[in-house]
């Protein structure tokens, strides 16, 4: 898996799956109530040079590639989510992000000549020649307000005192030794734990866990084995469900309610 983004309104992910040896993108759509998966199938053959962009009331916006050299977004294909069909196309924009007016873009041509505003289920524009401090308060508002059902958890490196602390607990729990980094978050049950331990040779095996309040232990899952770095937003919750890729290729979700 190599992205996913959340609709918190539709409440659905958008998967983007790539096989480098293939050369080829398949994108998917996850029904966060149904648990259901779904494969979107894209017009054209060349969908390697396709990616996500974001995922918003039931649509997924893919870019194409202006210099695939440096890759470089150009384009924009609106699919519905739940069916896969094209429902506009803009091919010489640039998807900036989505506010609550619609989806914010730009010339991929003549990135300085302002954003437009596009309606988000045809595509027609709404308002041109906003600015670039225009376009990123409105996205920055935005998604506080979008993502407000949404937890991700907070980044501690080793060294920081909140590392300390936490790596503390986990010891003391029997979980193990963390080293590198931990991300920690909570809900109104439970603590969720991302970190790193010692594997051969030097490199790390990453795990989460999930404490309640009390410090009982409910869940233990590697998440991925002989890293040779660490990583960021290792899961998620929406919901009072957690949500975590493990292995890269599978999305594992828990429920968090007692």
């Amino acid at each position: 898996m190599w992205r996913i983004r959340l609709d918190t309104l539709a409440g659905r992910l958008a998967v983007e799956v790539r096989d480098a040896d293939l050369l080829i993108a398949s994108f998917y759509t996850f029904d966060c109530q149904a648990h259901a998966l779904q494969e979107l199938k894209l017009p054209g053959q060349l969908t390697w040079w396709q990616g996500l962009e974001d995922a918003h009331k039931n649509l997924l916006f893919i870019h194409g590639y202006g210099d695939r050299k440096v890759g470089q977004h150009k384009g924009i294909t609106a699919l519905a989510a739940e069916t896969g069909a094209v429902q506009w196309q803009e091919p010489d924009l640039t998807f900036y992000g989505v506010i609550a007016e619609g989806v914010l873009a730009y010339p991929a041509a003549t990135p300085e000549s302002g954003f437009i505003l596009l309606q988000t289920q045809s595509g027609a524009v709404l308002q041109q020649n906003i600015t670039q401090q225009e376009a990123v308060e409105k996205v920055n508002n935005y998604n506080i307000a979008r993502y407000n059902a949404c937890t991700y958890p907070m980044l501690y490196l080793e060294g920081e005192v909140y590392f300390l602390e936490v790596s503390r607990f986990l010891a003391e729990q029997g979980a193990g030794e963390a080293l590198k980094a931990i991300e920690y978050a909570e809900t109104e049950q439970f603590m969720i734990i991302s970190y790193y331990c010692l594997a051969d040779e030097d490199k790390l095996d990453n795990f989460v866990a999930v404490f309640d309040l009390e410090g009982d232990l409910h869940l233990k899952e590697k998440v991925a084995g002989n890293l040779h770095g660490i990583g960021s937003d290792t899961f998620f919750i929406f919901k009072h469900e957690l949500y975590f890729v493990q292995n890269s290729d599978t999305l594992q979700v828990y429920n968090l309610t007692l």
